[in-house]
């Protein structure tokens, strides 16, 4: 199933369409949706799907021959035949349309053979970039990606005409997973799967929740039971320490300072291992967005962004004594008691405030409004708020996953907020809430423009 990507989509269509050749990089975590999505682009257009291999060198030489004898049927690249890498480029793009092709795993393909790199920057500069060509670059080694085709000291620097670094999937497309769910239903499975697609495609629209956990991450053996693993010792080594990063935080640690005396390490250390994980786009580093100088503040906090290493460092890694003797009981308890309020409430908040990104971008609450983000100080804490051009908070904002109505009291807190920290006039505030709100708030809201209410997702009032 192919869901969302427009933007991803849009940029691959750009590049086919520009005049002459073009050369596009595509990186990003493994089971981010990095195949599926070029394979999508390539359907219909006359193209060559290649996927790298640890093999050595030659083997995949050998193997890009034969898939281009499939495709061209010319006698010299039969594979009884002995080619090089120019001479297969060459004969595969001889053709007076546009060749599309895509060459996956990438980083593979440059361990396998030292100096590919190099090779294939001459047989760009010497033949491709003058021809009817389009090249796709695809790897999941995100470092390998940057030192072998983006960073500055890379052969193929500035031979690019685009990139495009793979995100999850926002939840503002999740739907088209699970077109039968309801939006709390999409929620709950989003919080543990995120948006990467392969997590997704594991879970059942016609089972629950906890049957779905219990089978696809709790169960020894089962396809997301190690995932982590997996997915950090691909890309790092040193993964011992990684975890140990991972669990503190999901135990609650957001501090760098905190980070690093709980794990007795130089907050100097702890940032080279941050960046890595920021990179796969695991972590994220916050500042409050009234920060003028980002980069520089001393007030940012780390929290792991991906949904599901945060669930499975907080519900499966510090069980896995149980796990391993296939007794999932004690953890689906766990789960069932401590899923809503040390989980999911912090999923709904960033869902919310990722929504409030968008519905601002699309104009609802004015002109004007430069980002949205979090806010807090020593005293008190904002979870959603959007600045303007100069840094002025303009927009107010709270979310509550519970199981009561919000009334007033929320409202004149969010007030009282924005008269001590906000310069600027009128202000708008954004309310969500899981069960709604009270009488007085609604009536209250209908009589205010600059009020917006929204009930689970869903705009009310």
């Amino acid at each position: 199933m192919f869901v969302g990507r427009k933007t991803e989509i849009g940029i691959l269509e750009n590049e086919y369409k520009r005049e002459g050749s073009s050369l596009v990089i595509v990186y990003g975590r493994r089971r981010i949706g990095k195949t599926t999505l070029i394979k999508q682009f390539m359907q219909s257009k006359d193209s060559l799907y290649f996927l790298s291999t640890e093999e050595g060198g030659r083997q995949n030489l050998k193997y890009f021959q034969s898939l281009a004898f499939d495709k061209t049927a010319l006698n010299l690249l039969r594979p009884e035949n002995t080619l090089e890498w120019e001479d297969i480029f060459d004969l595969l793009t001889k053709g007076p349309g546009k060749t599309v092709i895509a060459i996956d795993e990438y980083p593979y393909l440059a361990m396998t053979e030292p100096g590919l790199s190099s090779r294939l920057q001459r047989i760009w500069d010497e033949m491709l970039e003058k021809r009817n060509v389009m090249l796709i670059l695809c790897g999941s080694l995100i470092g390998m990606m940057y030192s072998e085709t983006l960073d500055y000291s890379s052969p193929l620097y500035g031979r690019r005409t685009a990139q495009i670094k793979l995100a999850q999937i926002p939840f503002s497309d999740f739907a088209g997973f699970f077109p039968e769910k309801t939006d709390e239903e999409l929620l709950s499975i989003y919080s543990v799967t995120g948006g990467v697609p392969r997590y997704i495609e594991l879970f059942q629209p016609e089972k629950e929740l906890l049957e779905d956990i219990a089978d696809n991450i709790l169960r020894r053996g089962s396809y997301l039971y190690e995932e982590p693993v997996f997915l950090l010792n691909r890309q790092f080594r040193e993964t011992g320490t990684y975890f140990s990063i991972l669990k503190t935080m999901a135990e609650g640690s957001q501090k760098p300072s905190e980070i690093s005396g709980r794990l007795d390490m130089k907050q100097a250390s702890l940032v080279y291992y941050m960046n890595g994980m920021m990179d796969m786009d695991l972590v994220e580093r916050e500042v409050p967005v009234t920060e003028r100088n980002p980069e520089k503040s001393k007030r940012g906090l780390y929290r792991i962004k991906d949904n599901f290493c945060q669930f499975w460092f907080r519900f499966v890694y510090p069980f896995m004594s149980y796990l391993e003797m296939e007794n999932t009981a004690p953890v689906i308890e766990k789960i069932r008691r401590s899923f809503a309020d040390n989980h999911l409430s912090f999923v709904y908040e960033r869902v919310c405030r990722e929504l409030t990104k968008e519905m601002a971008a699309g104009g609802l609450f004015g002109d004007g409004i430069a980002k949205i983000g979090r806010w807090w100080d020593s005293k008190n804490e904002i979870g959603i708020v959007g600045v303007d051009k100069d840094s002025n908070p303009v927009v107010f904002g709270e979310c509550k996953y519970r199981e009561k109505p919000v009334g007033m009291a929320l409202l004149k807190d969010l007030q009282r907020s924005a008269l001590e920290i906000s310069e600027a006039a009128p202000v708008t505030f954004v309310l969500f809430s899981r069960k709604g709100f009270s009488k007085e708030l609604l009536d209250y809201s209908r009589r205010k423009d600059n009020v917006f209410l929204f009930e689970l997702f869903q705009r009310i009032g």
